[in-house]
């Protein structure tokens, strides 16, 4: 069996070295027979390893691009691993020290200093880590989770189970969306809100939905609320930083006449973009609907009675 085991492996290498590869040559080397030789190759192949022979060339080789080594990488494409491994490296020290086996299991040739490149210096919250992968793992074996959850808001943690449908990340914070059956509806949950976290080995159906769809319809992680189509006006010097990017995927856009910008969202509710558009004041106006105007108007005058 050993030797066997020893000429499986000498054969592979062969074929991973890039030269002629034969039955004959293979005879000679392993001194074997030409059946044995086929049945070594029939075993492989078994195996899962893409072994053909390739008529043209006259060798044994692998198909599809297959290979033994670990995979070299480009400038480009080290460029691209680094700046992933730079962002994703602020989430904890978990996905830290899965960043760096990745890279060791690629044999990135070239290792980039990047700090001549700055990005953001969002972190996740502390002990965010800690449930991202007990609740990944709940979601993917549709396992139902219990929970303590102290909402920003609530004087004291409420526990309940939860039935987690996905993960999601937004502004800085790792939120996961479920069903929590202690209001019997669906709800979103931030990660550093959780208390302690229980899966349960229990199961449950989970819902067809689209994730991305309904973290789309959204603003920000604020995604429970009827659809509402929402019209901004922007005065024309703002107009450069608002067309800069898009900041919702339903954005559009109007130039009226005296050179103000008027914006169109359609939203879930008023709660994320309500929050948005604070930052845009004094440039901004509220057009419709009434609802989200009277309520900005309100705030506006709360501000101006505490400023004096």
């Amino acid at each position: 069996m050993s030797y066997k085991f020893d000429s499986l492996l000498i054969i592979l290498n062969r074929i991973d070295s890039g030269k002629r590869v034969t039955a004959d040559s293979l005879m000679e080397e392993l001194e074997v027979s030409k059946r044995t030789v086929h049945r070594y190759i029939t075993t492989l192949q078994t195996a899962n390893f893409p072994i053909e022979y390739d008529r043209e060339r006259r060798t044994y080789a692998f198909t599809g691009g297959y290979t033994l080594k670990k995979p070299n990488l480009s400038i480009e494409e080290t460029l691209a691993f680094s700046l992933a491994r730079k962002m994703l490296g602020n989430f904890g020290p978990a996905m830290e020290k899965s960043l760096g086996s990745i890279e060791e299991k690629l044999a990135v040739a070239h290792k980039l200093d990047l700090n001549h490149i700055v990005l953001s210096p969002d972190t996740v919250s502390p002990g965010t880590e800690h449930y991202i992968t007990p609740i990944h793992r709940a979601i993917i074996n549709h396992q139902r989770i219990e929970m303590a959850y102290k909402g920003f808001y609530a004087r004291k943690a409420t526990r309940s189970e939860v039935d987690p449908y996905y993960l999601f990340f937004s502004n800085g914070i790792w939120y996961f969306r479920g069903y929590y059956h202690a209001d019997k509806a669906a709800r979103t949950f931030a990660l550093d809100r959780i208390q302690s976290l229980t899966v349960l080995d229990r199961h449950f159906v989970p819902p067809d939905l689209a994730p991305e769809e309904e973290v789309s319809g959204g603003f920000g992680a604020f995604i429970d609320g009827d659809p509402v189509d929402v019209v901004l006006r922007f005065d024309e010097t703002y107009r450069p930083l608002i067309l800069r990017k898009t900041w919702h995927p339903s954005q559009r856009h109007l130039e009226l006449p005296d050179g103000r910008i008027e914006m169109t969202f359609r939203v879930n509710g008023f709660l994320g973009i309500g929050k948005w558009i604070h930052q845009w004041i004094p440039h901004v106006e509220v057009v419709t609907p009434k609802e989200l105007r009277d309520a900005f108007l309100d705030e506006l005058k709360n501000a101006v009675e505490k400023h004096g």
